[in-house]
């Protein structure tokens, strides 16, 4: 134990830069699984201490193995954003889709390819506005665990605003950690830049992240 807390502490130094622009959390609640198909809850939280907004989401979600290769999902998140600066918040819905092809490209390393399709609805706005996000992710399974650490990922996740036919934002996780923290929750801690298109310019933002998965 006393080596993974010396291998844990360097890496979090390495990866994890201090002054992050933003703190994410995510939270998977699996109330029920049936051979193939699995059911939930996700919540997000994203606070921005500085500008930018504060997010929270609610979403009910089912997941199904279509292939072996190939898993679909469907989910209907319900947001609450505050804008920091002037303090104003709204809802949004979305209802979403979810193709999400995988394979394992040795038996410890595992590609996933998530493409999700959103609708959203934002409040007070006339139009309904669309969007794609498609991110891959590259998971490095430990052939034995260091203590709880039991995975190293990488990610990228690009979003595809479709009513304005452009890139919109980019998510960037150069690595991340995999923690078996009980017989039923795995945590994930990990380190993204977060790349935002504005009209003149790409703004980059750097966030903390964590991600809880509990089976029930």
């Amino acid at each position: 134990m006393a080596k993974f807390s010396w291998i844990g502490f360097i890496l979090l130094l390495t990866v994890i830069p201090a002054g992050a622009d933003e703190w994410w959390t995510w939270v998977w609640l699996e109330a029920w699984r049936q051979e193939k198909t699995s059911a939930g809850l996700f919540f997000a939280g994203r606070q921005d201490a500085h500008d930018g907004s504060v997010v929270q989401l609610a979403s009910p979600r089912i997941k199904r193995e279509l292939l072996p290769w190939l898993d679909g999902g469907l989910g209907l998140s319900l947001l609450q954003i505050e804008d920091v600066k002037s303090g104003r918040r709204y809802l949004q819905g979305r209802p979403e889709l979810e193709l999400n092809p995988h394979c394992n490209l040795t038996p410890n390393l595992r590609l996933d390819w998530r493409n999700r399709m959103e609708w959203r609805w934002n409040e007070d706005a006339a139009l309904t506005t669309s969007r794609l996000r498609h991110r891959w992710q590259l998971g490095w399974t430990l052939p034995e665990a260091i203590g709880p650490l039991t995975r190293v990922f990488a990610s990228n996740e690009w979003l595809f605003d479709l009513h304005r036919s452009q890139w919109s934002e980019n998510r960037l996780v150069p690595v991340g950690l995999s923690f078996k923290t009980s017989k039923r929750t795995d945590l994930d801690l990990f380190y993204m830049i977060v790349s935002t298109r504005t009209p003149a310019e790409w703004r980059h933002e750097s966030v903390i992240g964590t991600y809880l998965r509990v089976r029930f």
